[in-house]
């Protein structure tokens, strides 16, 4: 009987007589989305990925030299410092070489003609 007092409410919640919706809410209407606006968006996006991606991948270039520095004759620090120094430079060079590529591309589809002068 104690199970039945307990599933109760949970049973008036989810029951189809129970609405919590209200009819006279306006749903606001907005302008169209264009390709500009997703366009705008996506390099907003991927400029602040980049940025982000930067300072992370420089906040483990100089967390692996301070652990370099701290790690004295242990070579397992040592190793572990020089696989956080590499893992840092080869981070920031995917970042920076996909920024590349993809300005690159974008020069390129602005002006195919004038890309090659």
């Amino acid at each position: 009987m104690k199970k039945y007092y307990t599933l109760s409410p949970l049973f008036y919640l989810f029951s189809a007589n129970y609405v919590l919706a209200q009819s006279s809410i306006q749903i606001p209407t907005g302008r169209a989305l264009t390709l500009t606006d997703l366009l705008d968006l996506g390099q907003n996006l991927g400029g602040f990925l980049m940025i982000a991606g930067s300072i992370l991948a420089g906040i483990a270039i100089i967390a692996s030299g301070i652990m370099y520095l701290t790690s004295g004759s242990n070579t397992q620090r040592l190793a572990s410092a020089k696989g956080t120094l590499k893992a840092g430079v080869i981070g920031a060079l995917i970042i920076f070489g996909a920024g590349l590529i993809i300005n690159t591309v974008k020069i390129f589809a602005q002006d195919p003609l004038k890309f090659f002068q």
